[in-house]
């Protein structure tokens, strides 16, 4: 059966696991394709989606977090299909410039 998305009405609590958090970090493991494991830091609440790419912050997160296993079907769907989506930012940085650009209008 074909991933048909998670409910709207527990966004806030589709990861939830061990303790209700609106911010997790969610990973999709490198297969036989992919060379590298995926991590995303996601804000149900505000609906942001936020690759990790930086060295660093990966390499902290390898060894000493804990996160959620999806796989890419799942992160596409968040992305796209959730209720006109979650806004997708690529990069920590990215995020950083959306949140100045979205303060600045106030």
């Amino acid at each position: 059966m074909a991933f048909e998305g998670y409910r709207e009405d527990k966004r806030g609590q589709w990861f939830d696991w061990p303790f209700p958090l609106s911010v997790s970090i969610l990973y999709v493991d490198a297969d036989v394709d992919e060379t590298e494991t995926k991590w995303y830091l996601i804000v149900e609440q505000e609906k942001h989606l936020v690759r990790i790419r930086d060295e660093k912050q990966i390499e902290l997160l390898h060894h000493c977090m804990y996160g959620i296993l999806l796989n890419d079907e799942k992160i596409n769907w968040i992305i796209d299909k959730n209720g006109g989506g979650f806004t997708y930012h690529d990069s920590v940085q990215d995020f950083i410039k959306f949140q100045k650009e979205y303060l600045d209008i106030f």
